[in-house]
């Protein structure tokens, strides 16, 4: 029996970051990819059921943690991606919470996924 698909959002300001992750879950885990943008997240996140969500990190901590806190209510594990140099792994707000830099690696873009969907409630 076939293990069902993870299905995974994708919410990147930028369309050629979130267009290769999608390209890289797609090929690499067989994951149902959907991509969004920052402004239409919400709206995405409660018309389907996902198992992780990406988000792209907001400068704003207060951002971040409202994100989290909707990506958990919903059910769904969360990564935050950053290119945010200073980017705080000390924020409490973010403790434990598996970050992926960009630019990232393929190989260690899949590991998290897999961990986030591992952990999920």
């Amino acid at each position: 029996m076939q293990s069902p698909l993870l299905r995974v959002l994708v919410v990147e300001s930028q369309i050629l970051i979130a267009v290769e992750i999608e390209y890289i879950l797609t090929e690499k885990l067989g994951c149902d990819v959907t991509v969004t943008t920052p402004a239409r997240y919400e709206e995405e996140l409660f018309d389907g059921r996902y198992d992780v969500v990406l988000v792209d990190a907001a400068p704003s901590n207060a951002t971040n943690l409202g994100r989290i806190e909707q990506i958990r209510a919903a059910g769904a594990a969360a990564v935050l991606l950053s290119s945010y140099e200073d980017f705080s792994e000390e924020d409490p707000s973010t403790t434990g919470l598996p970050k992926l830099e960009k630019p990232f690696d393929p190989a260690e873009l899949v590991e998290i996924v897999r961990e986030a969907a591992g952990r999920r409630v």
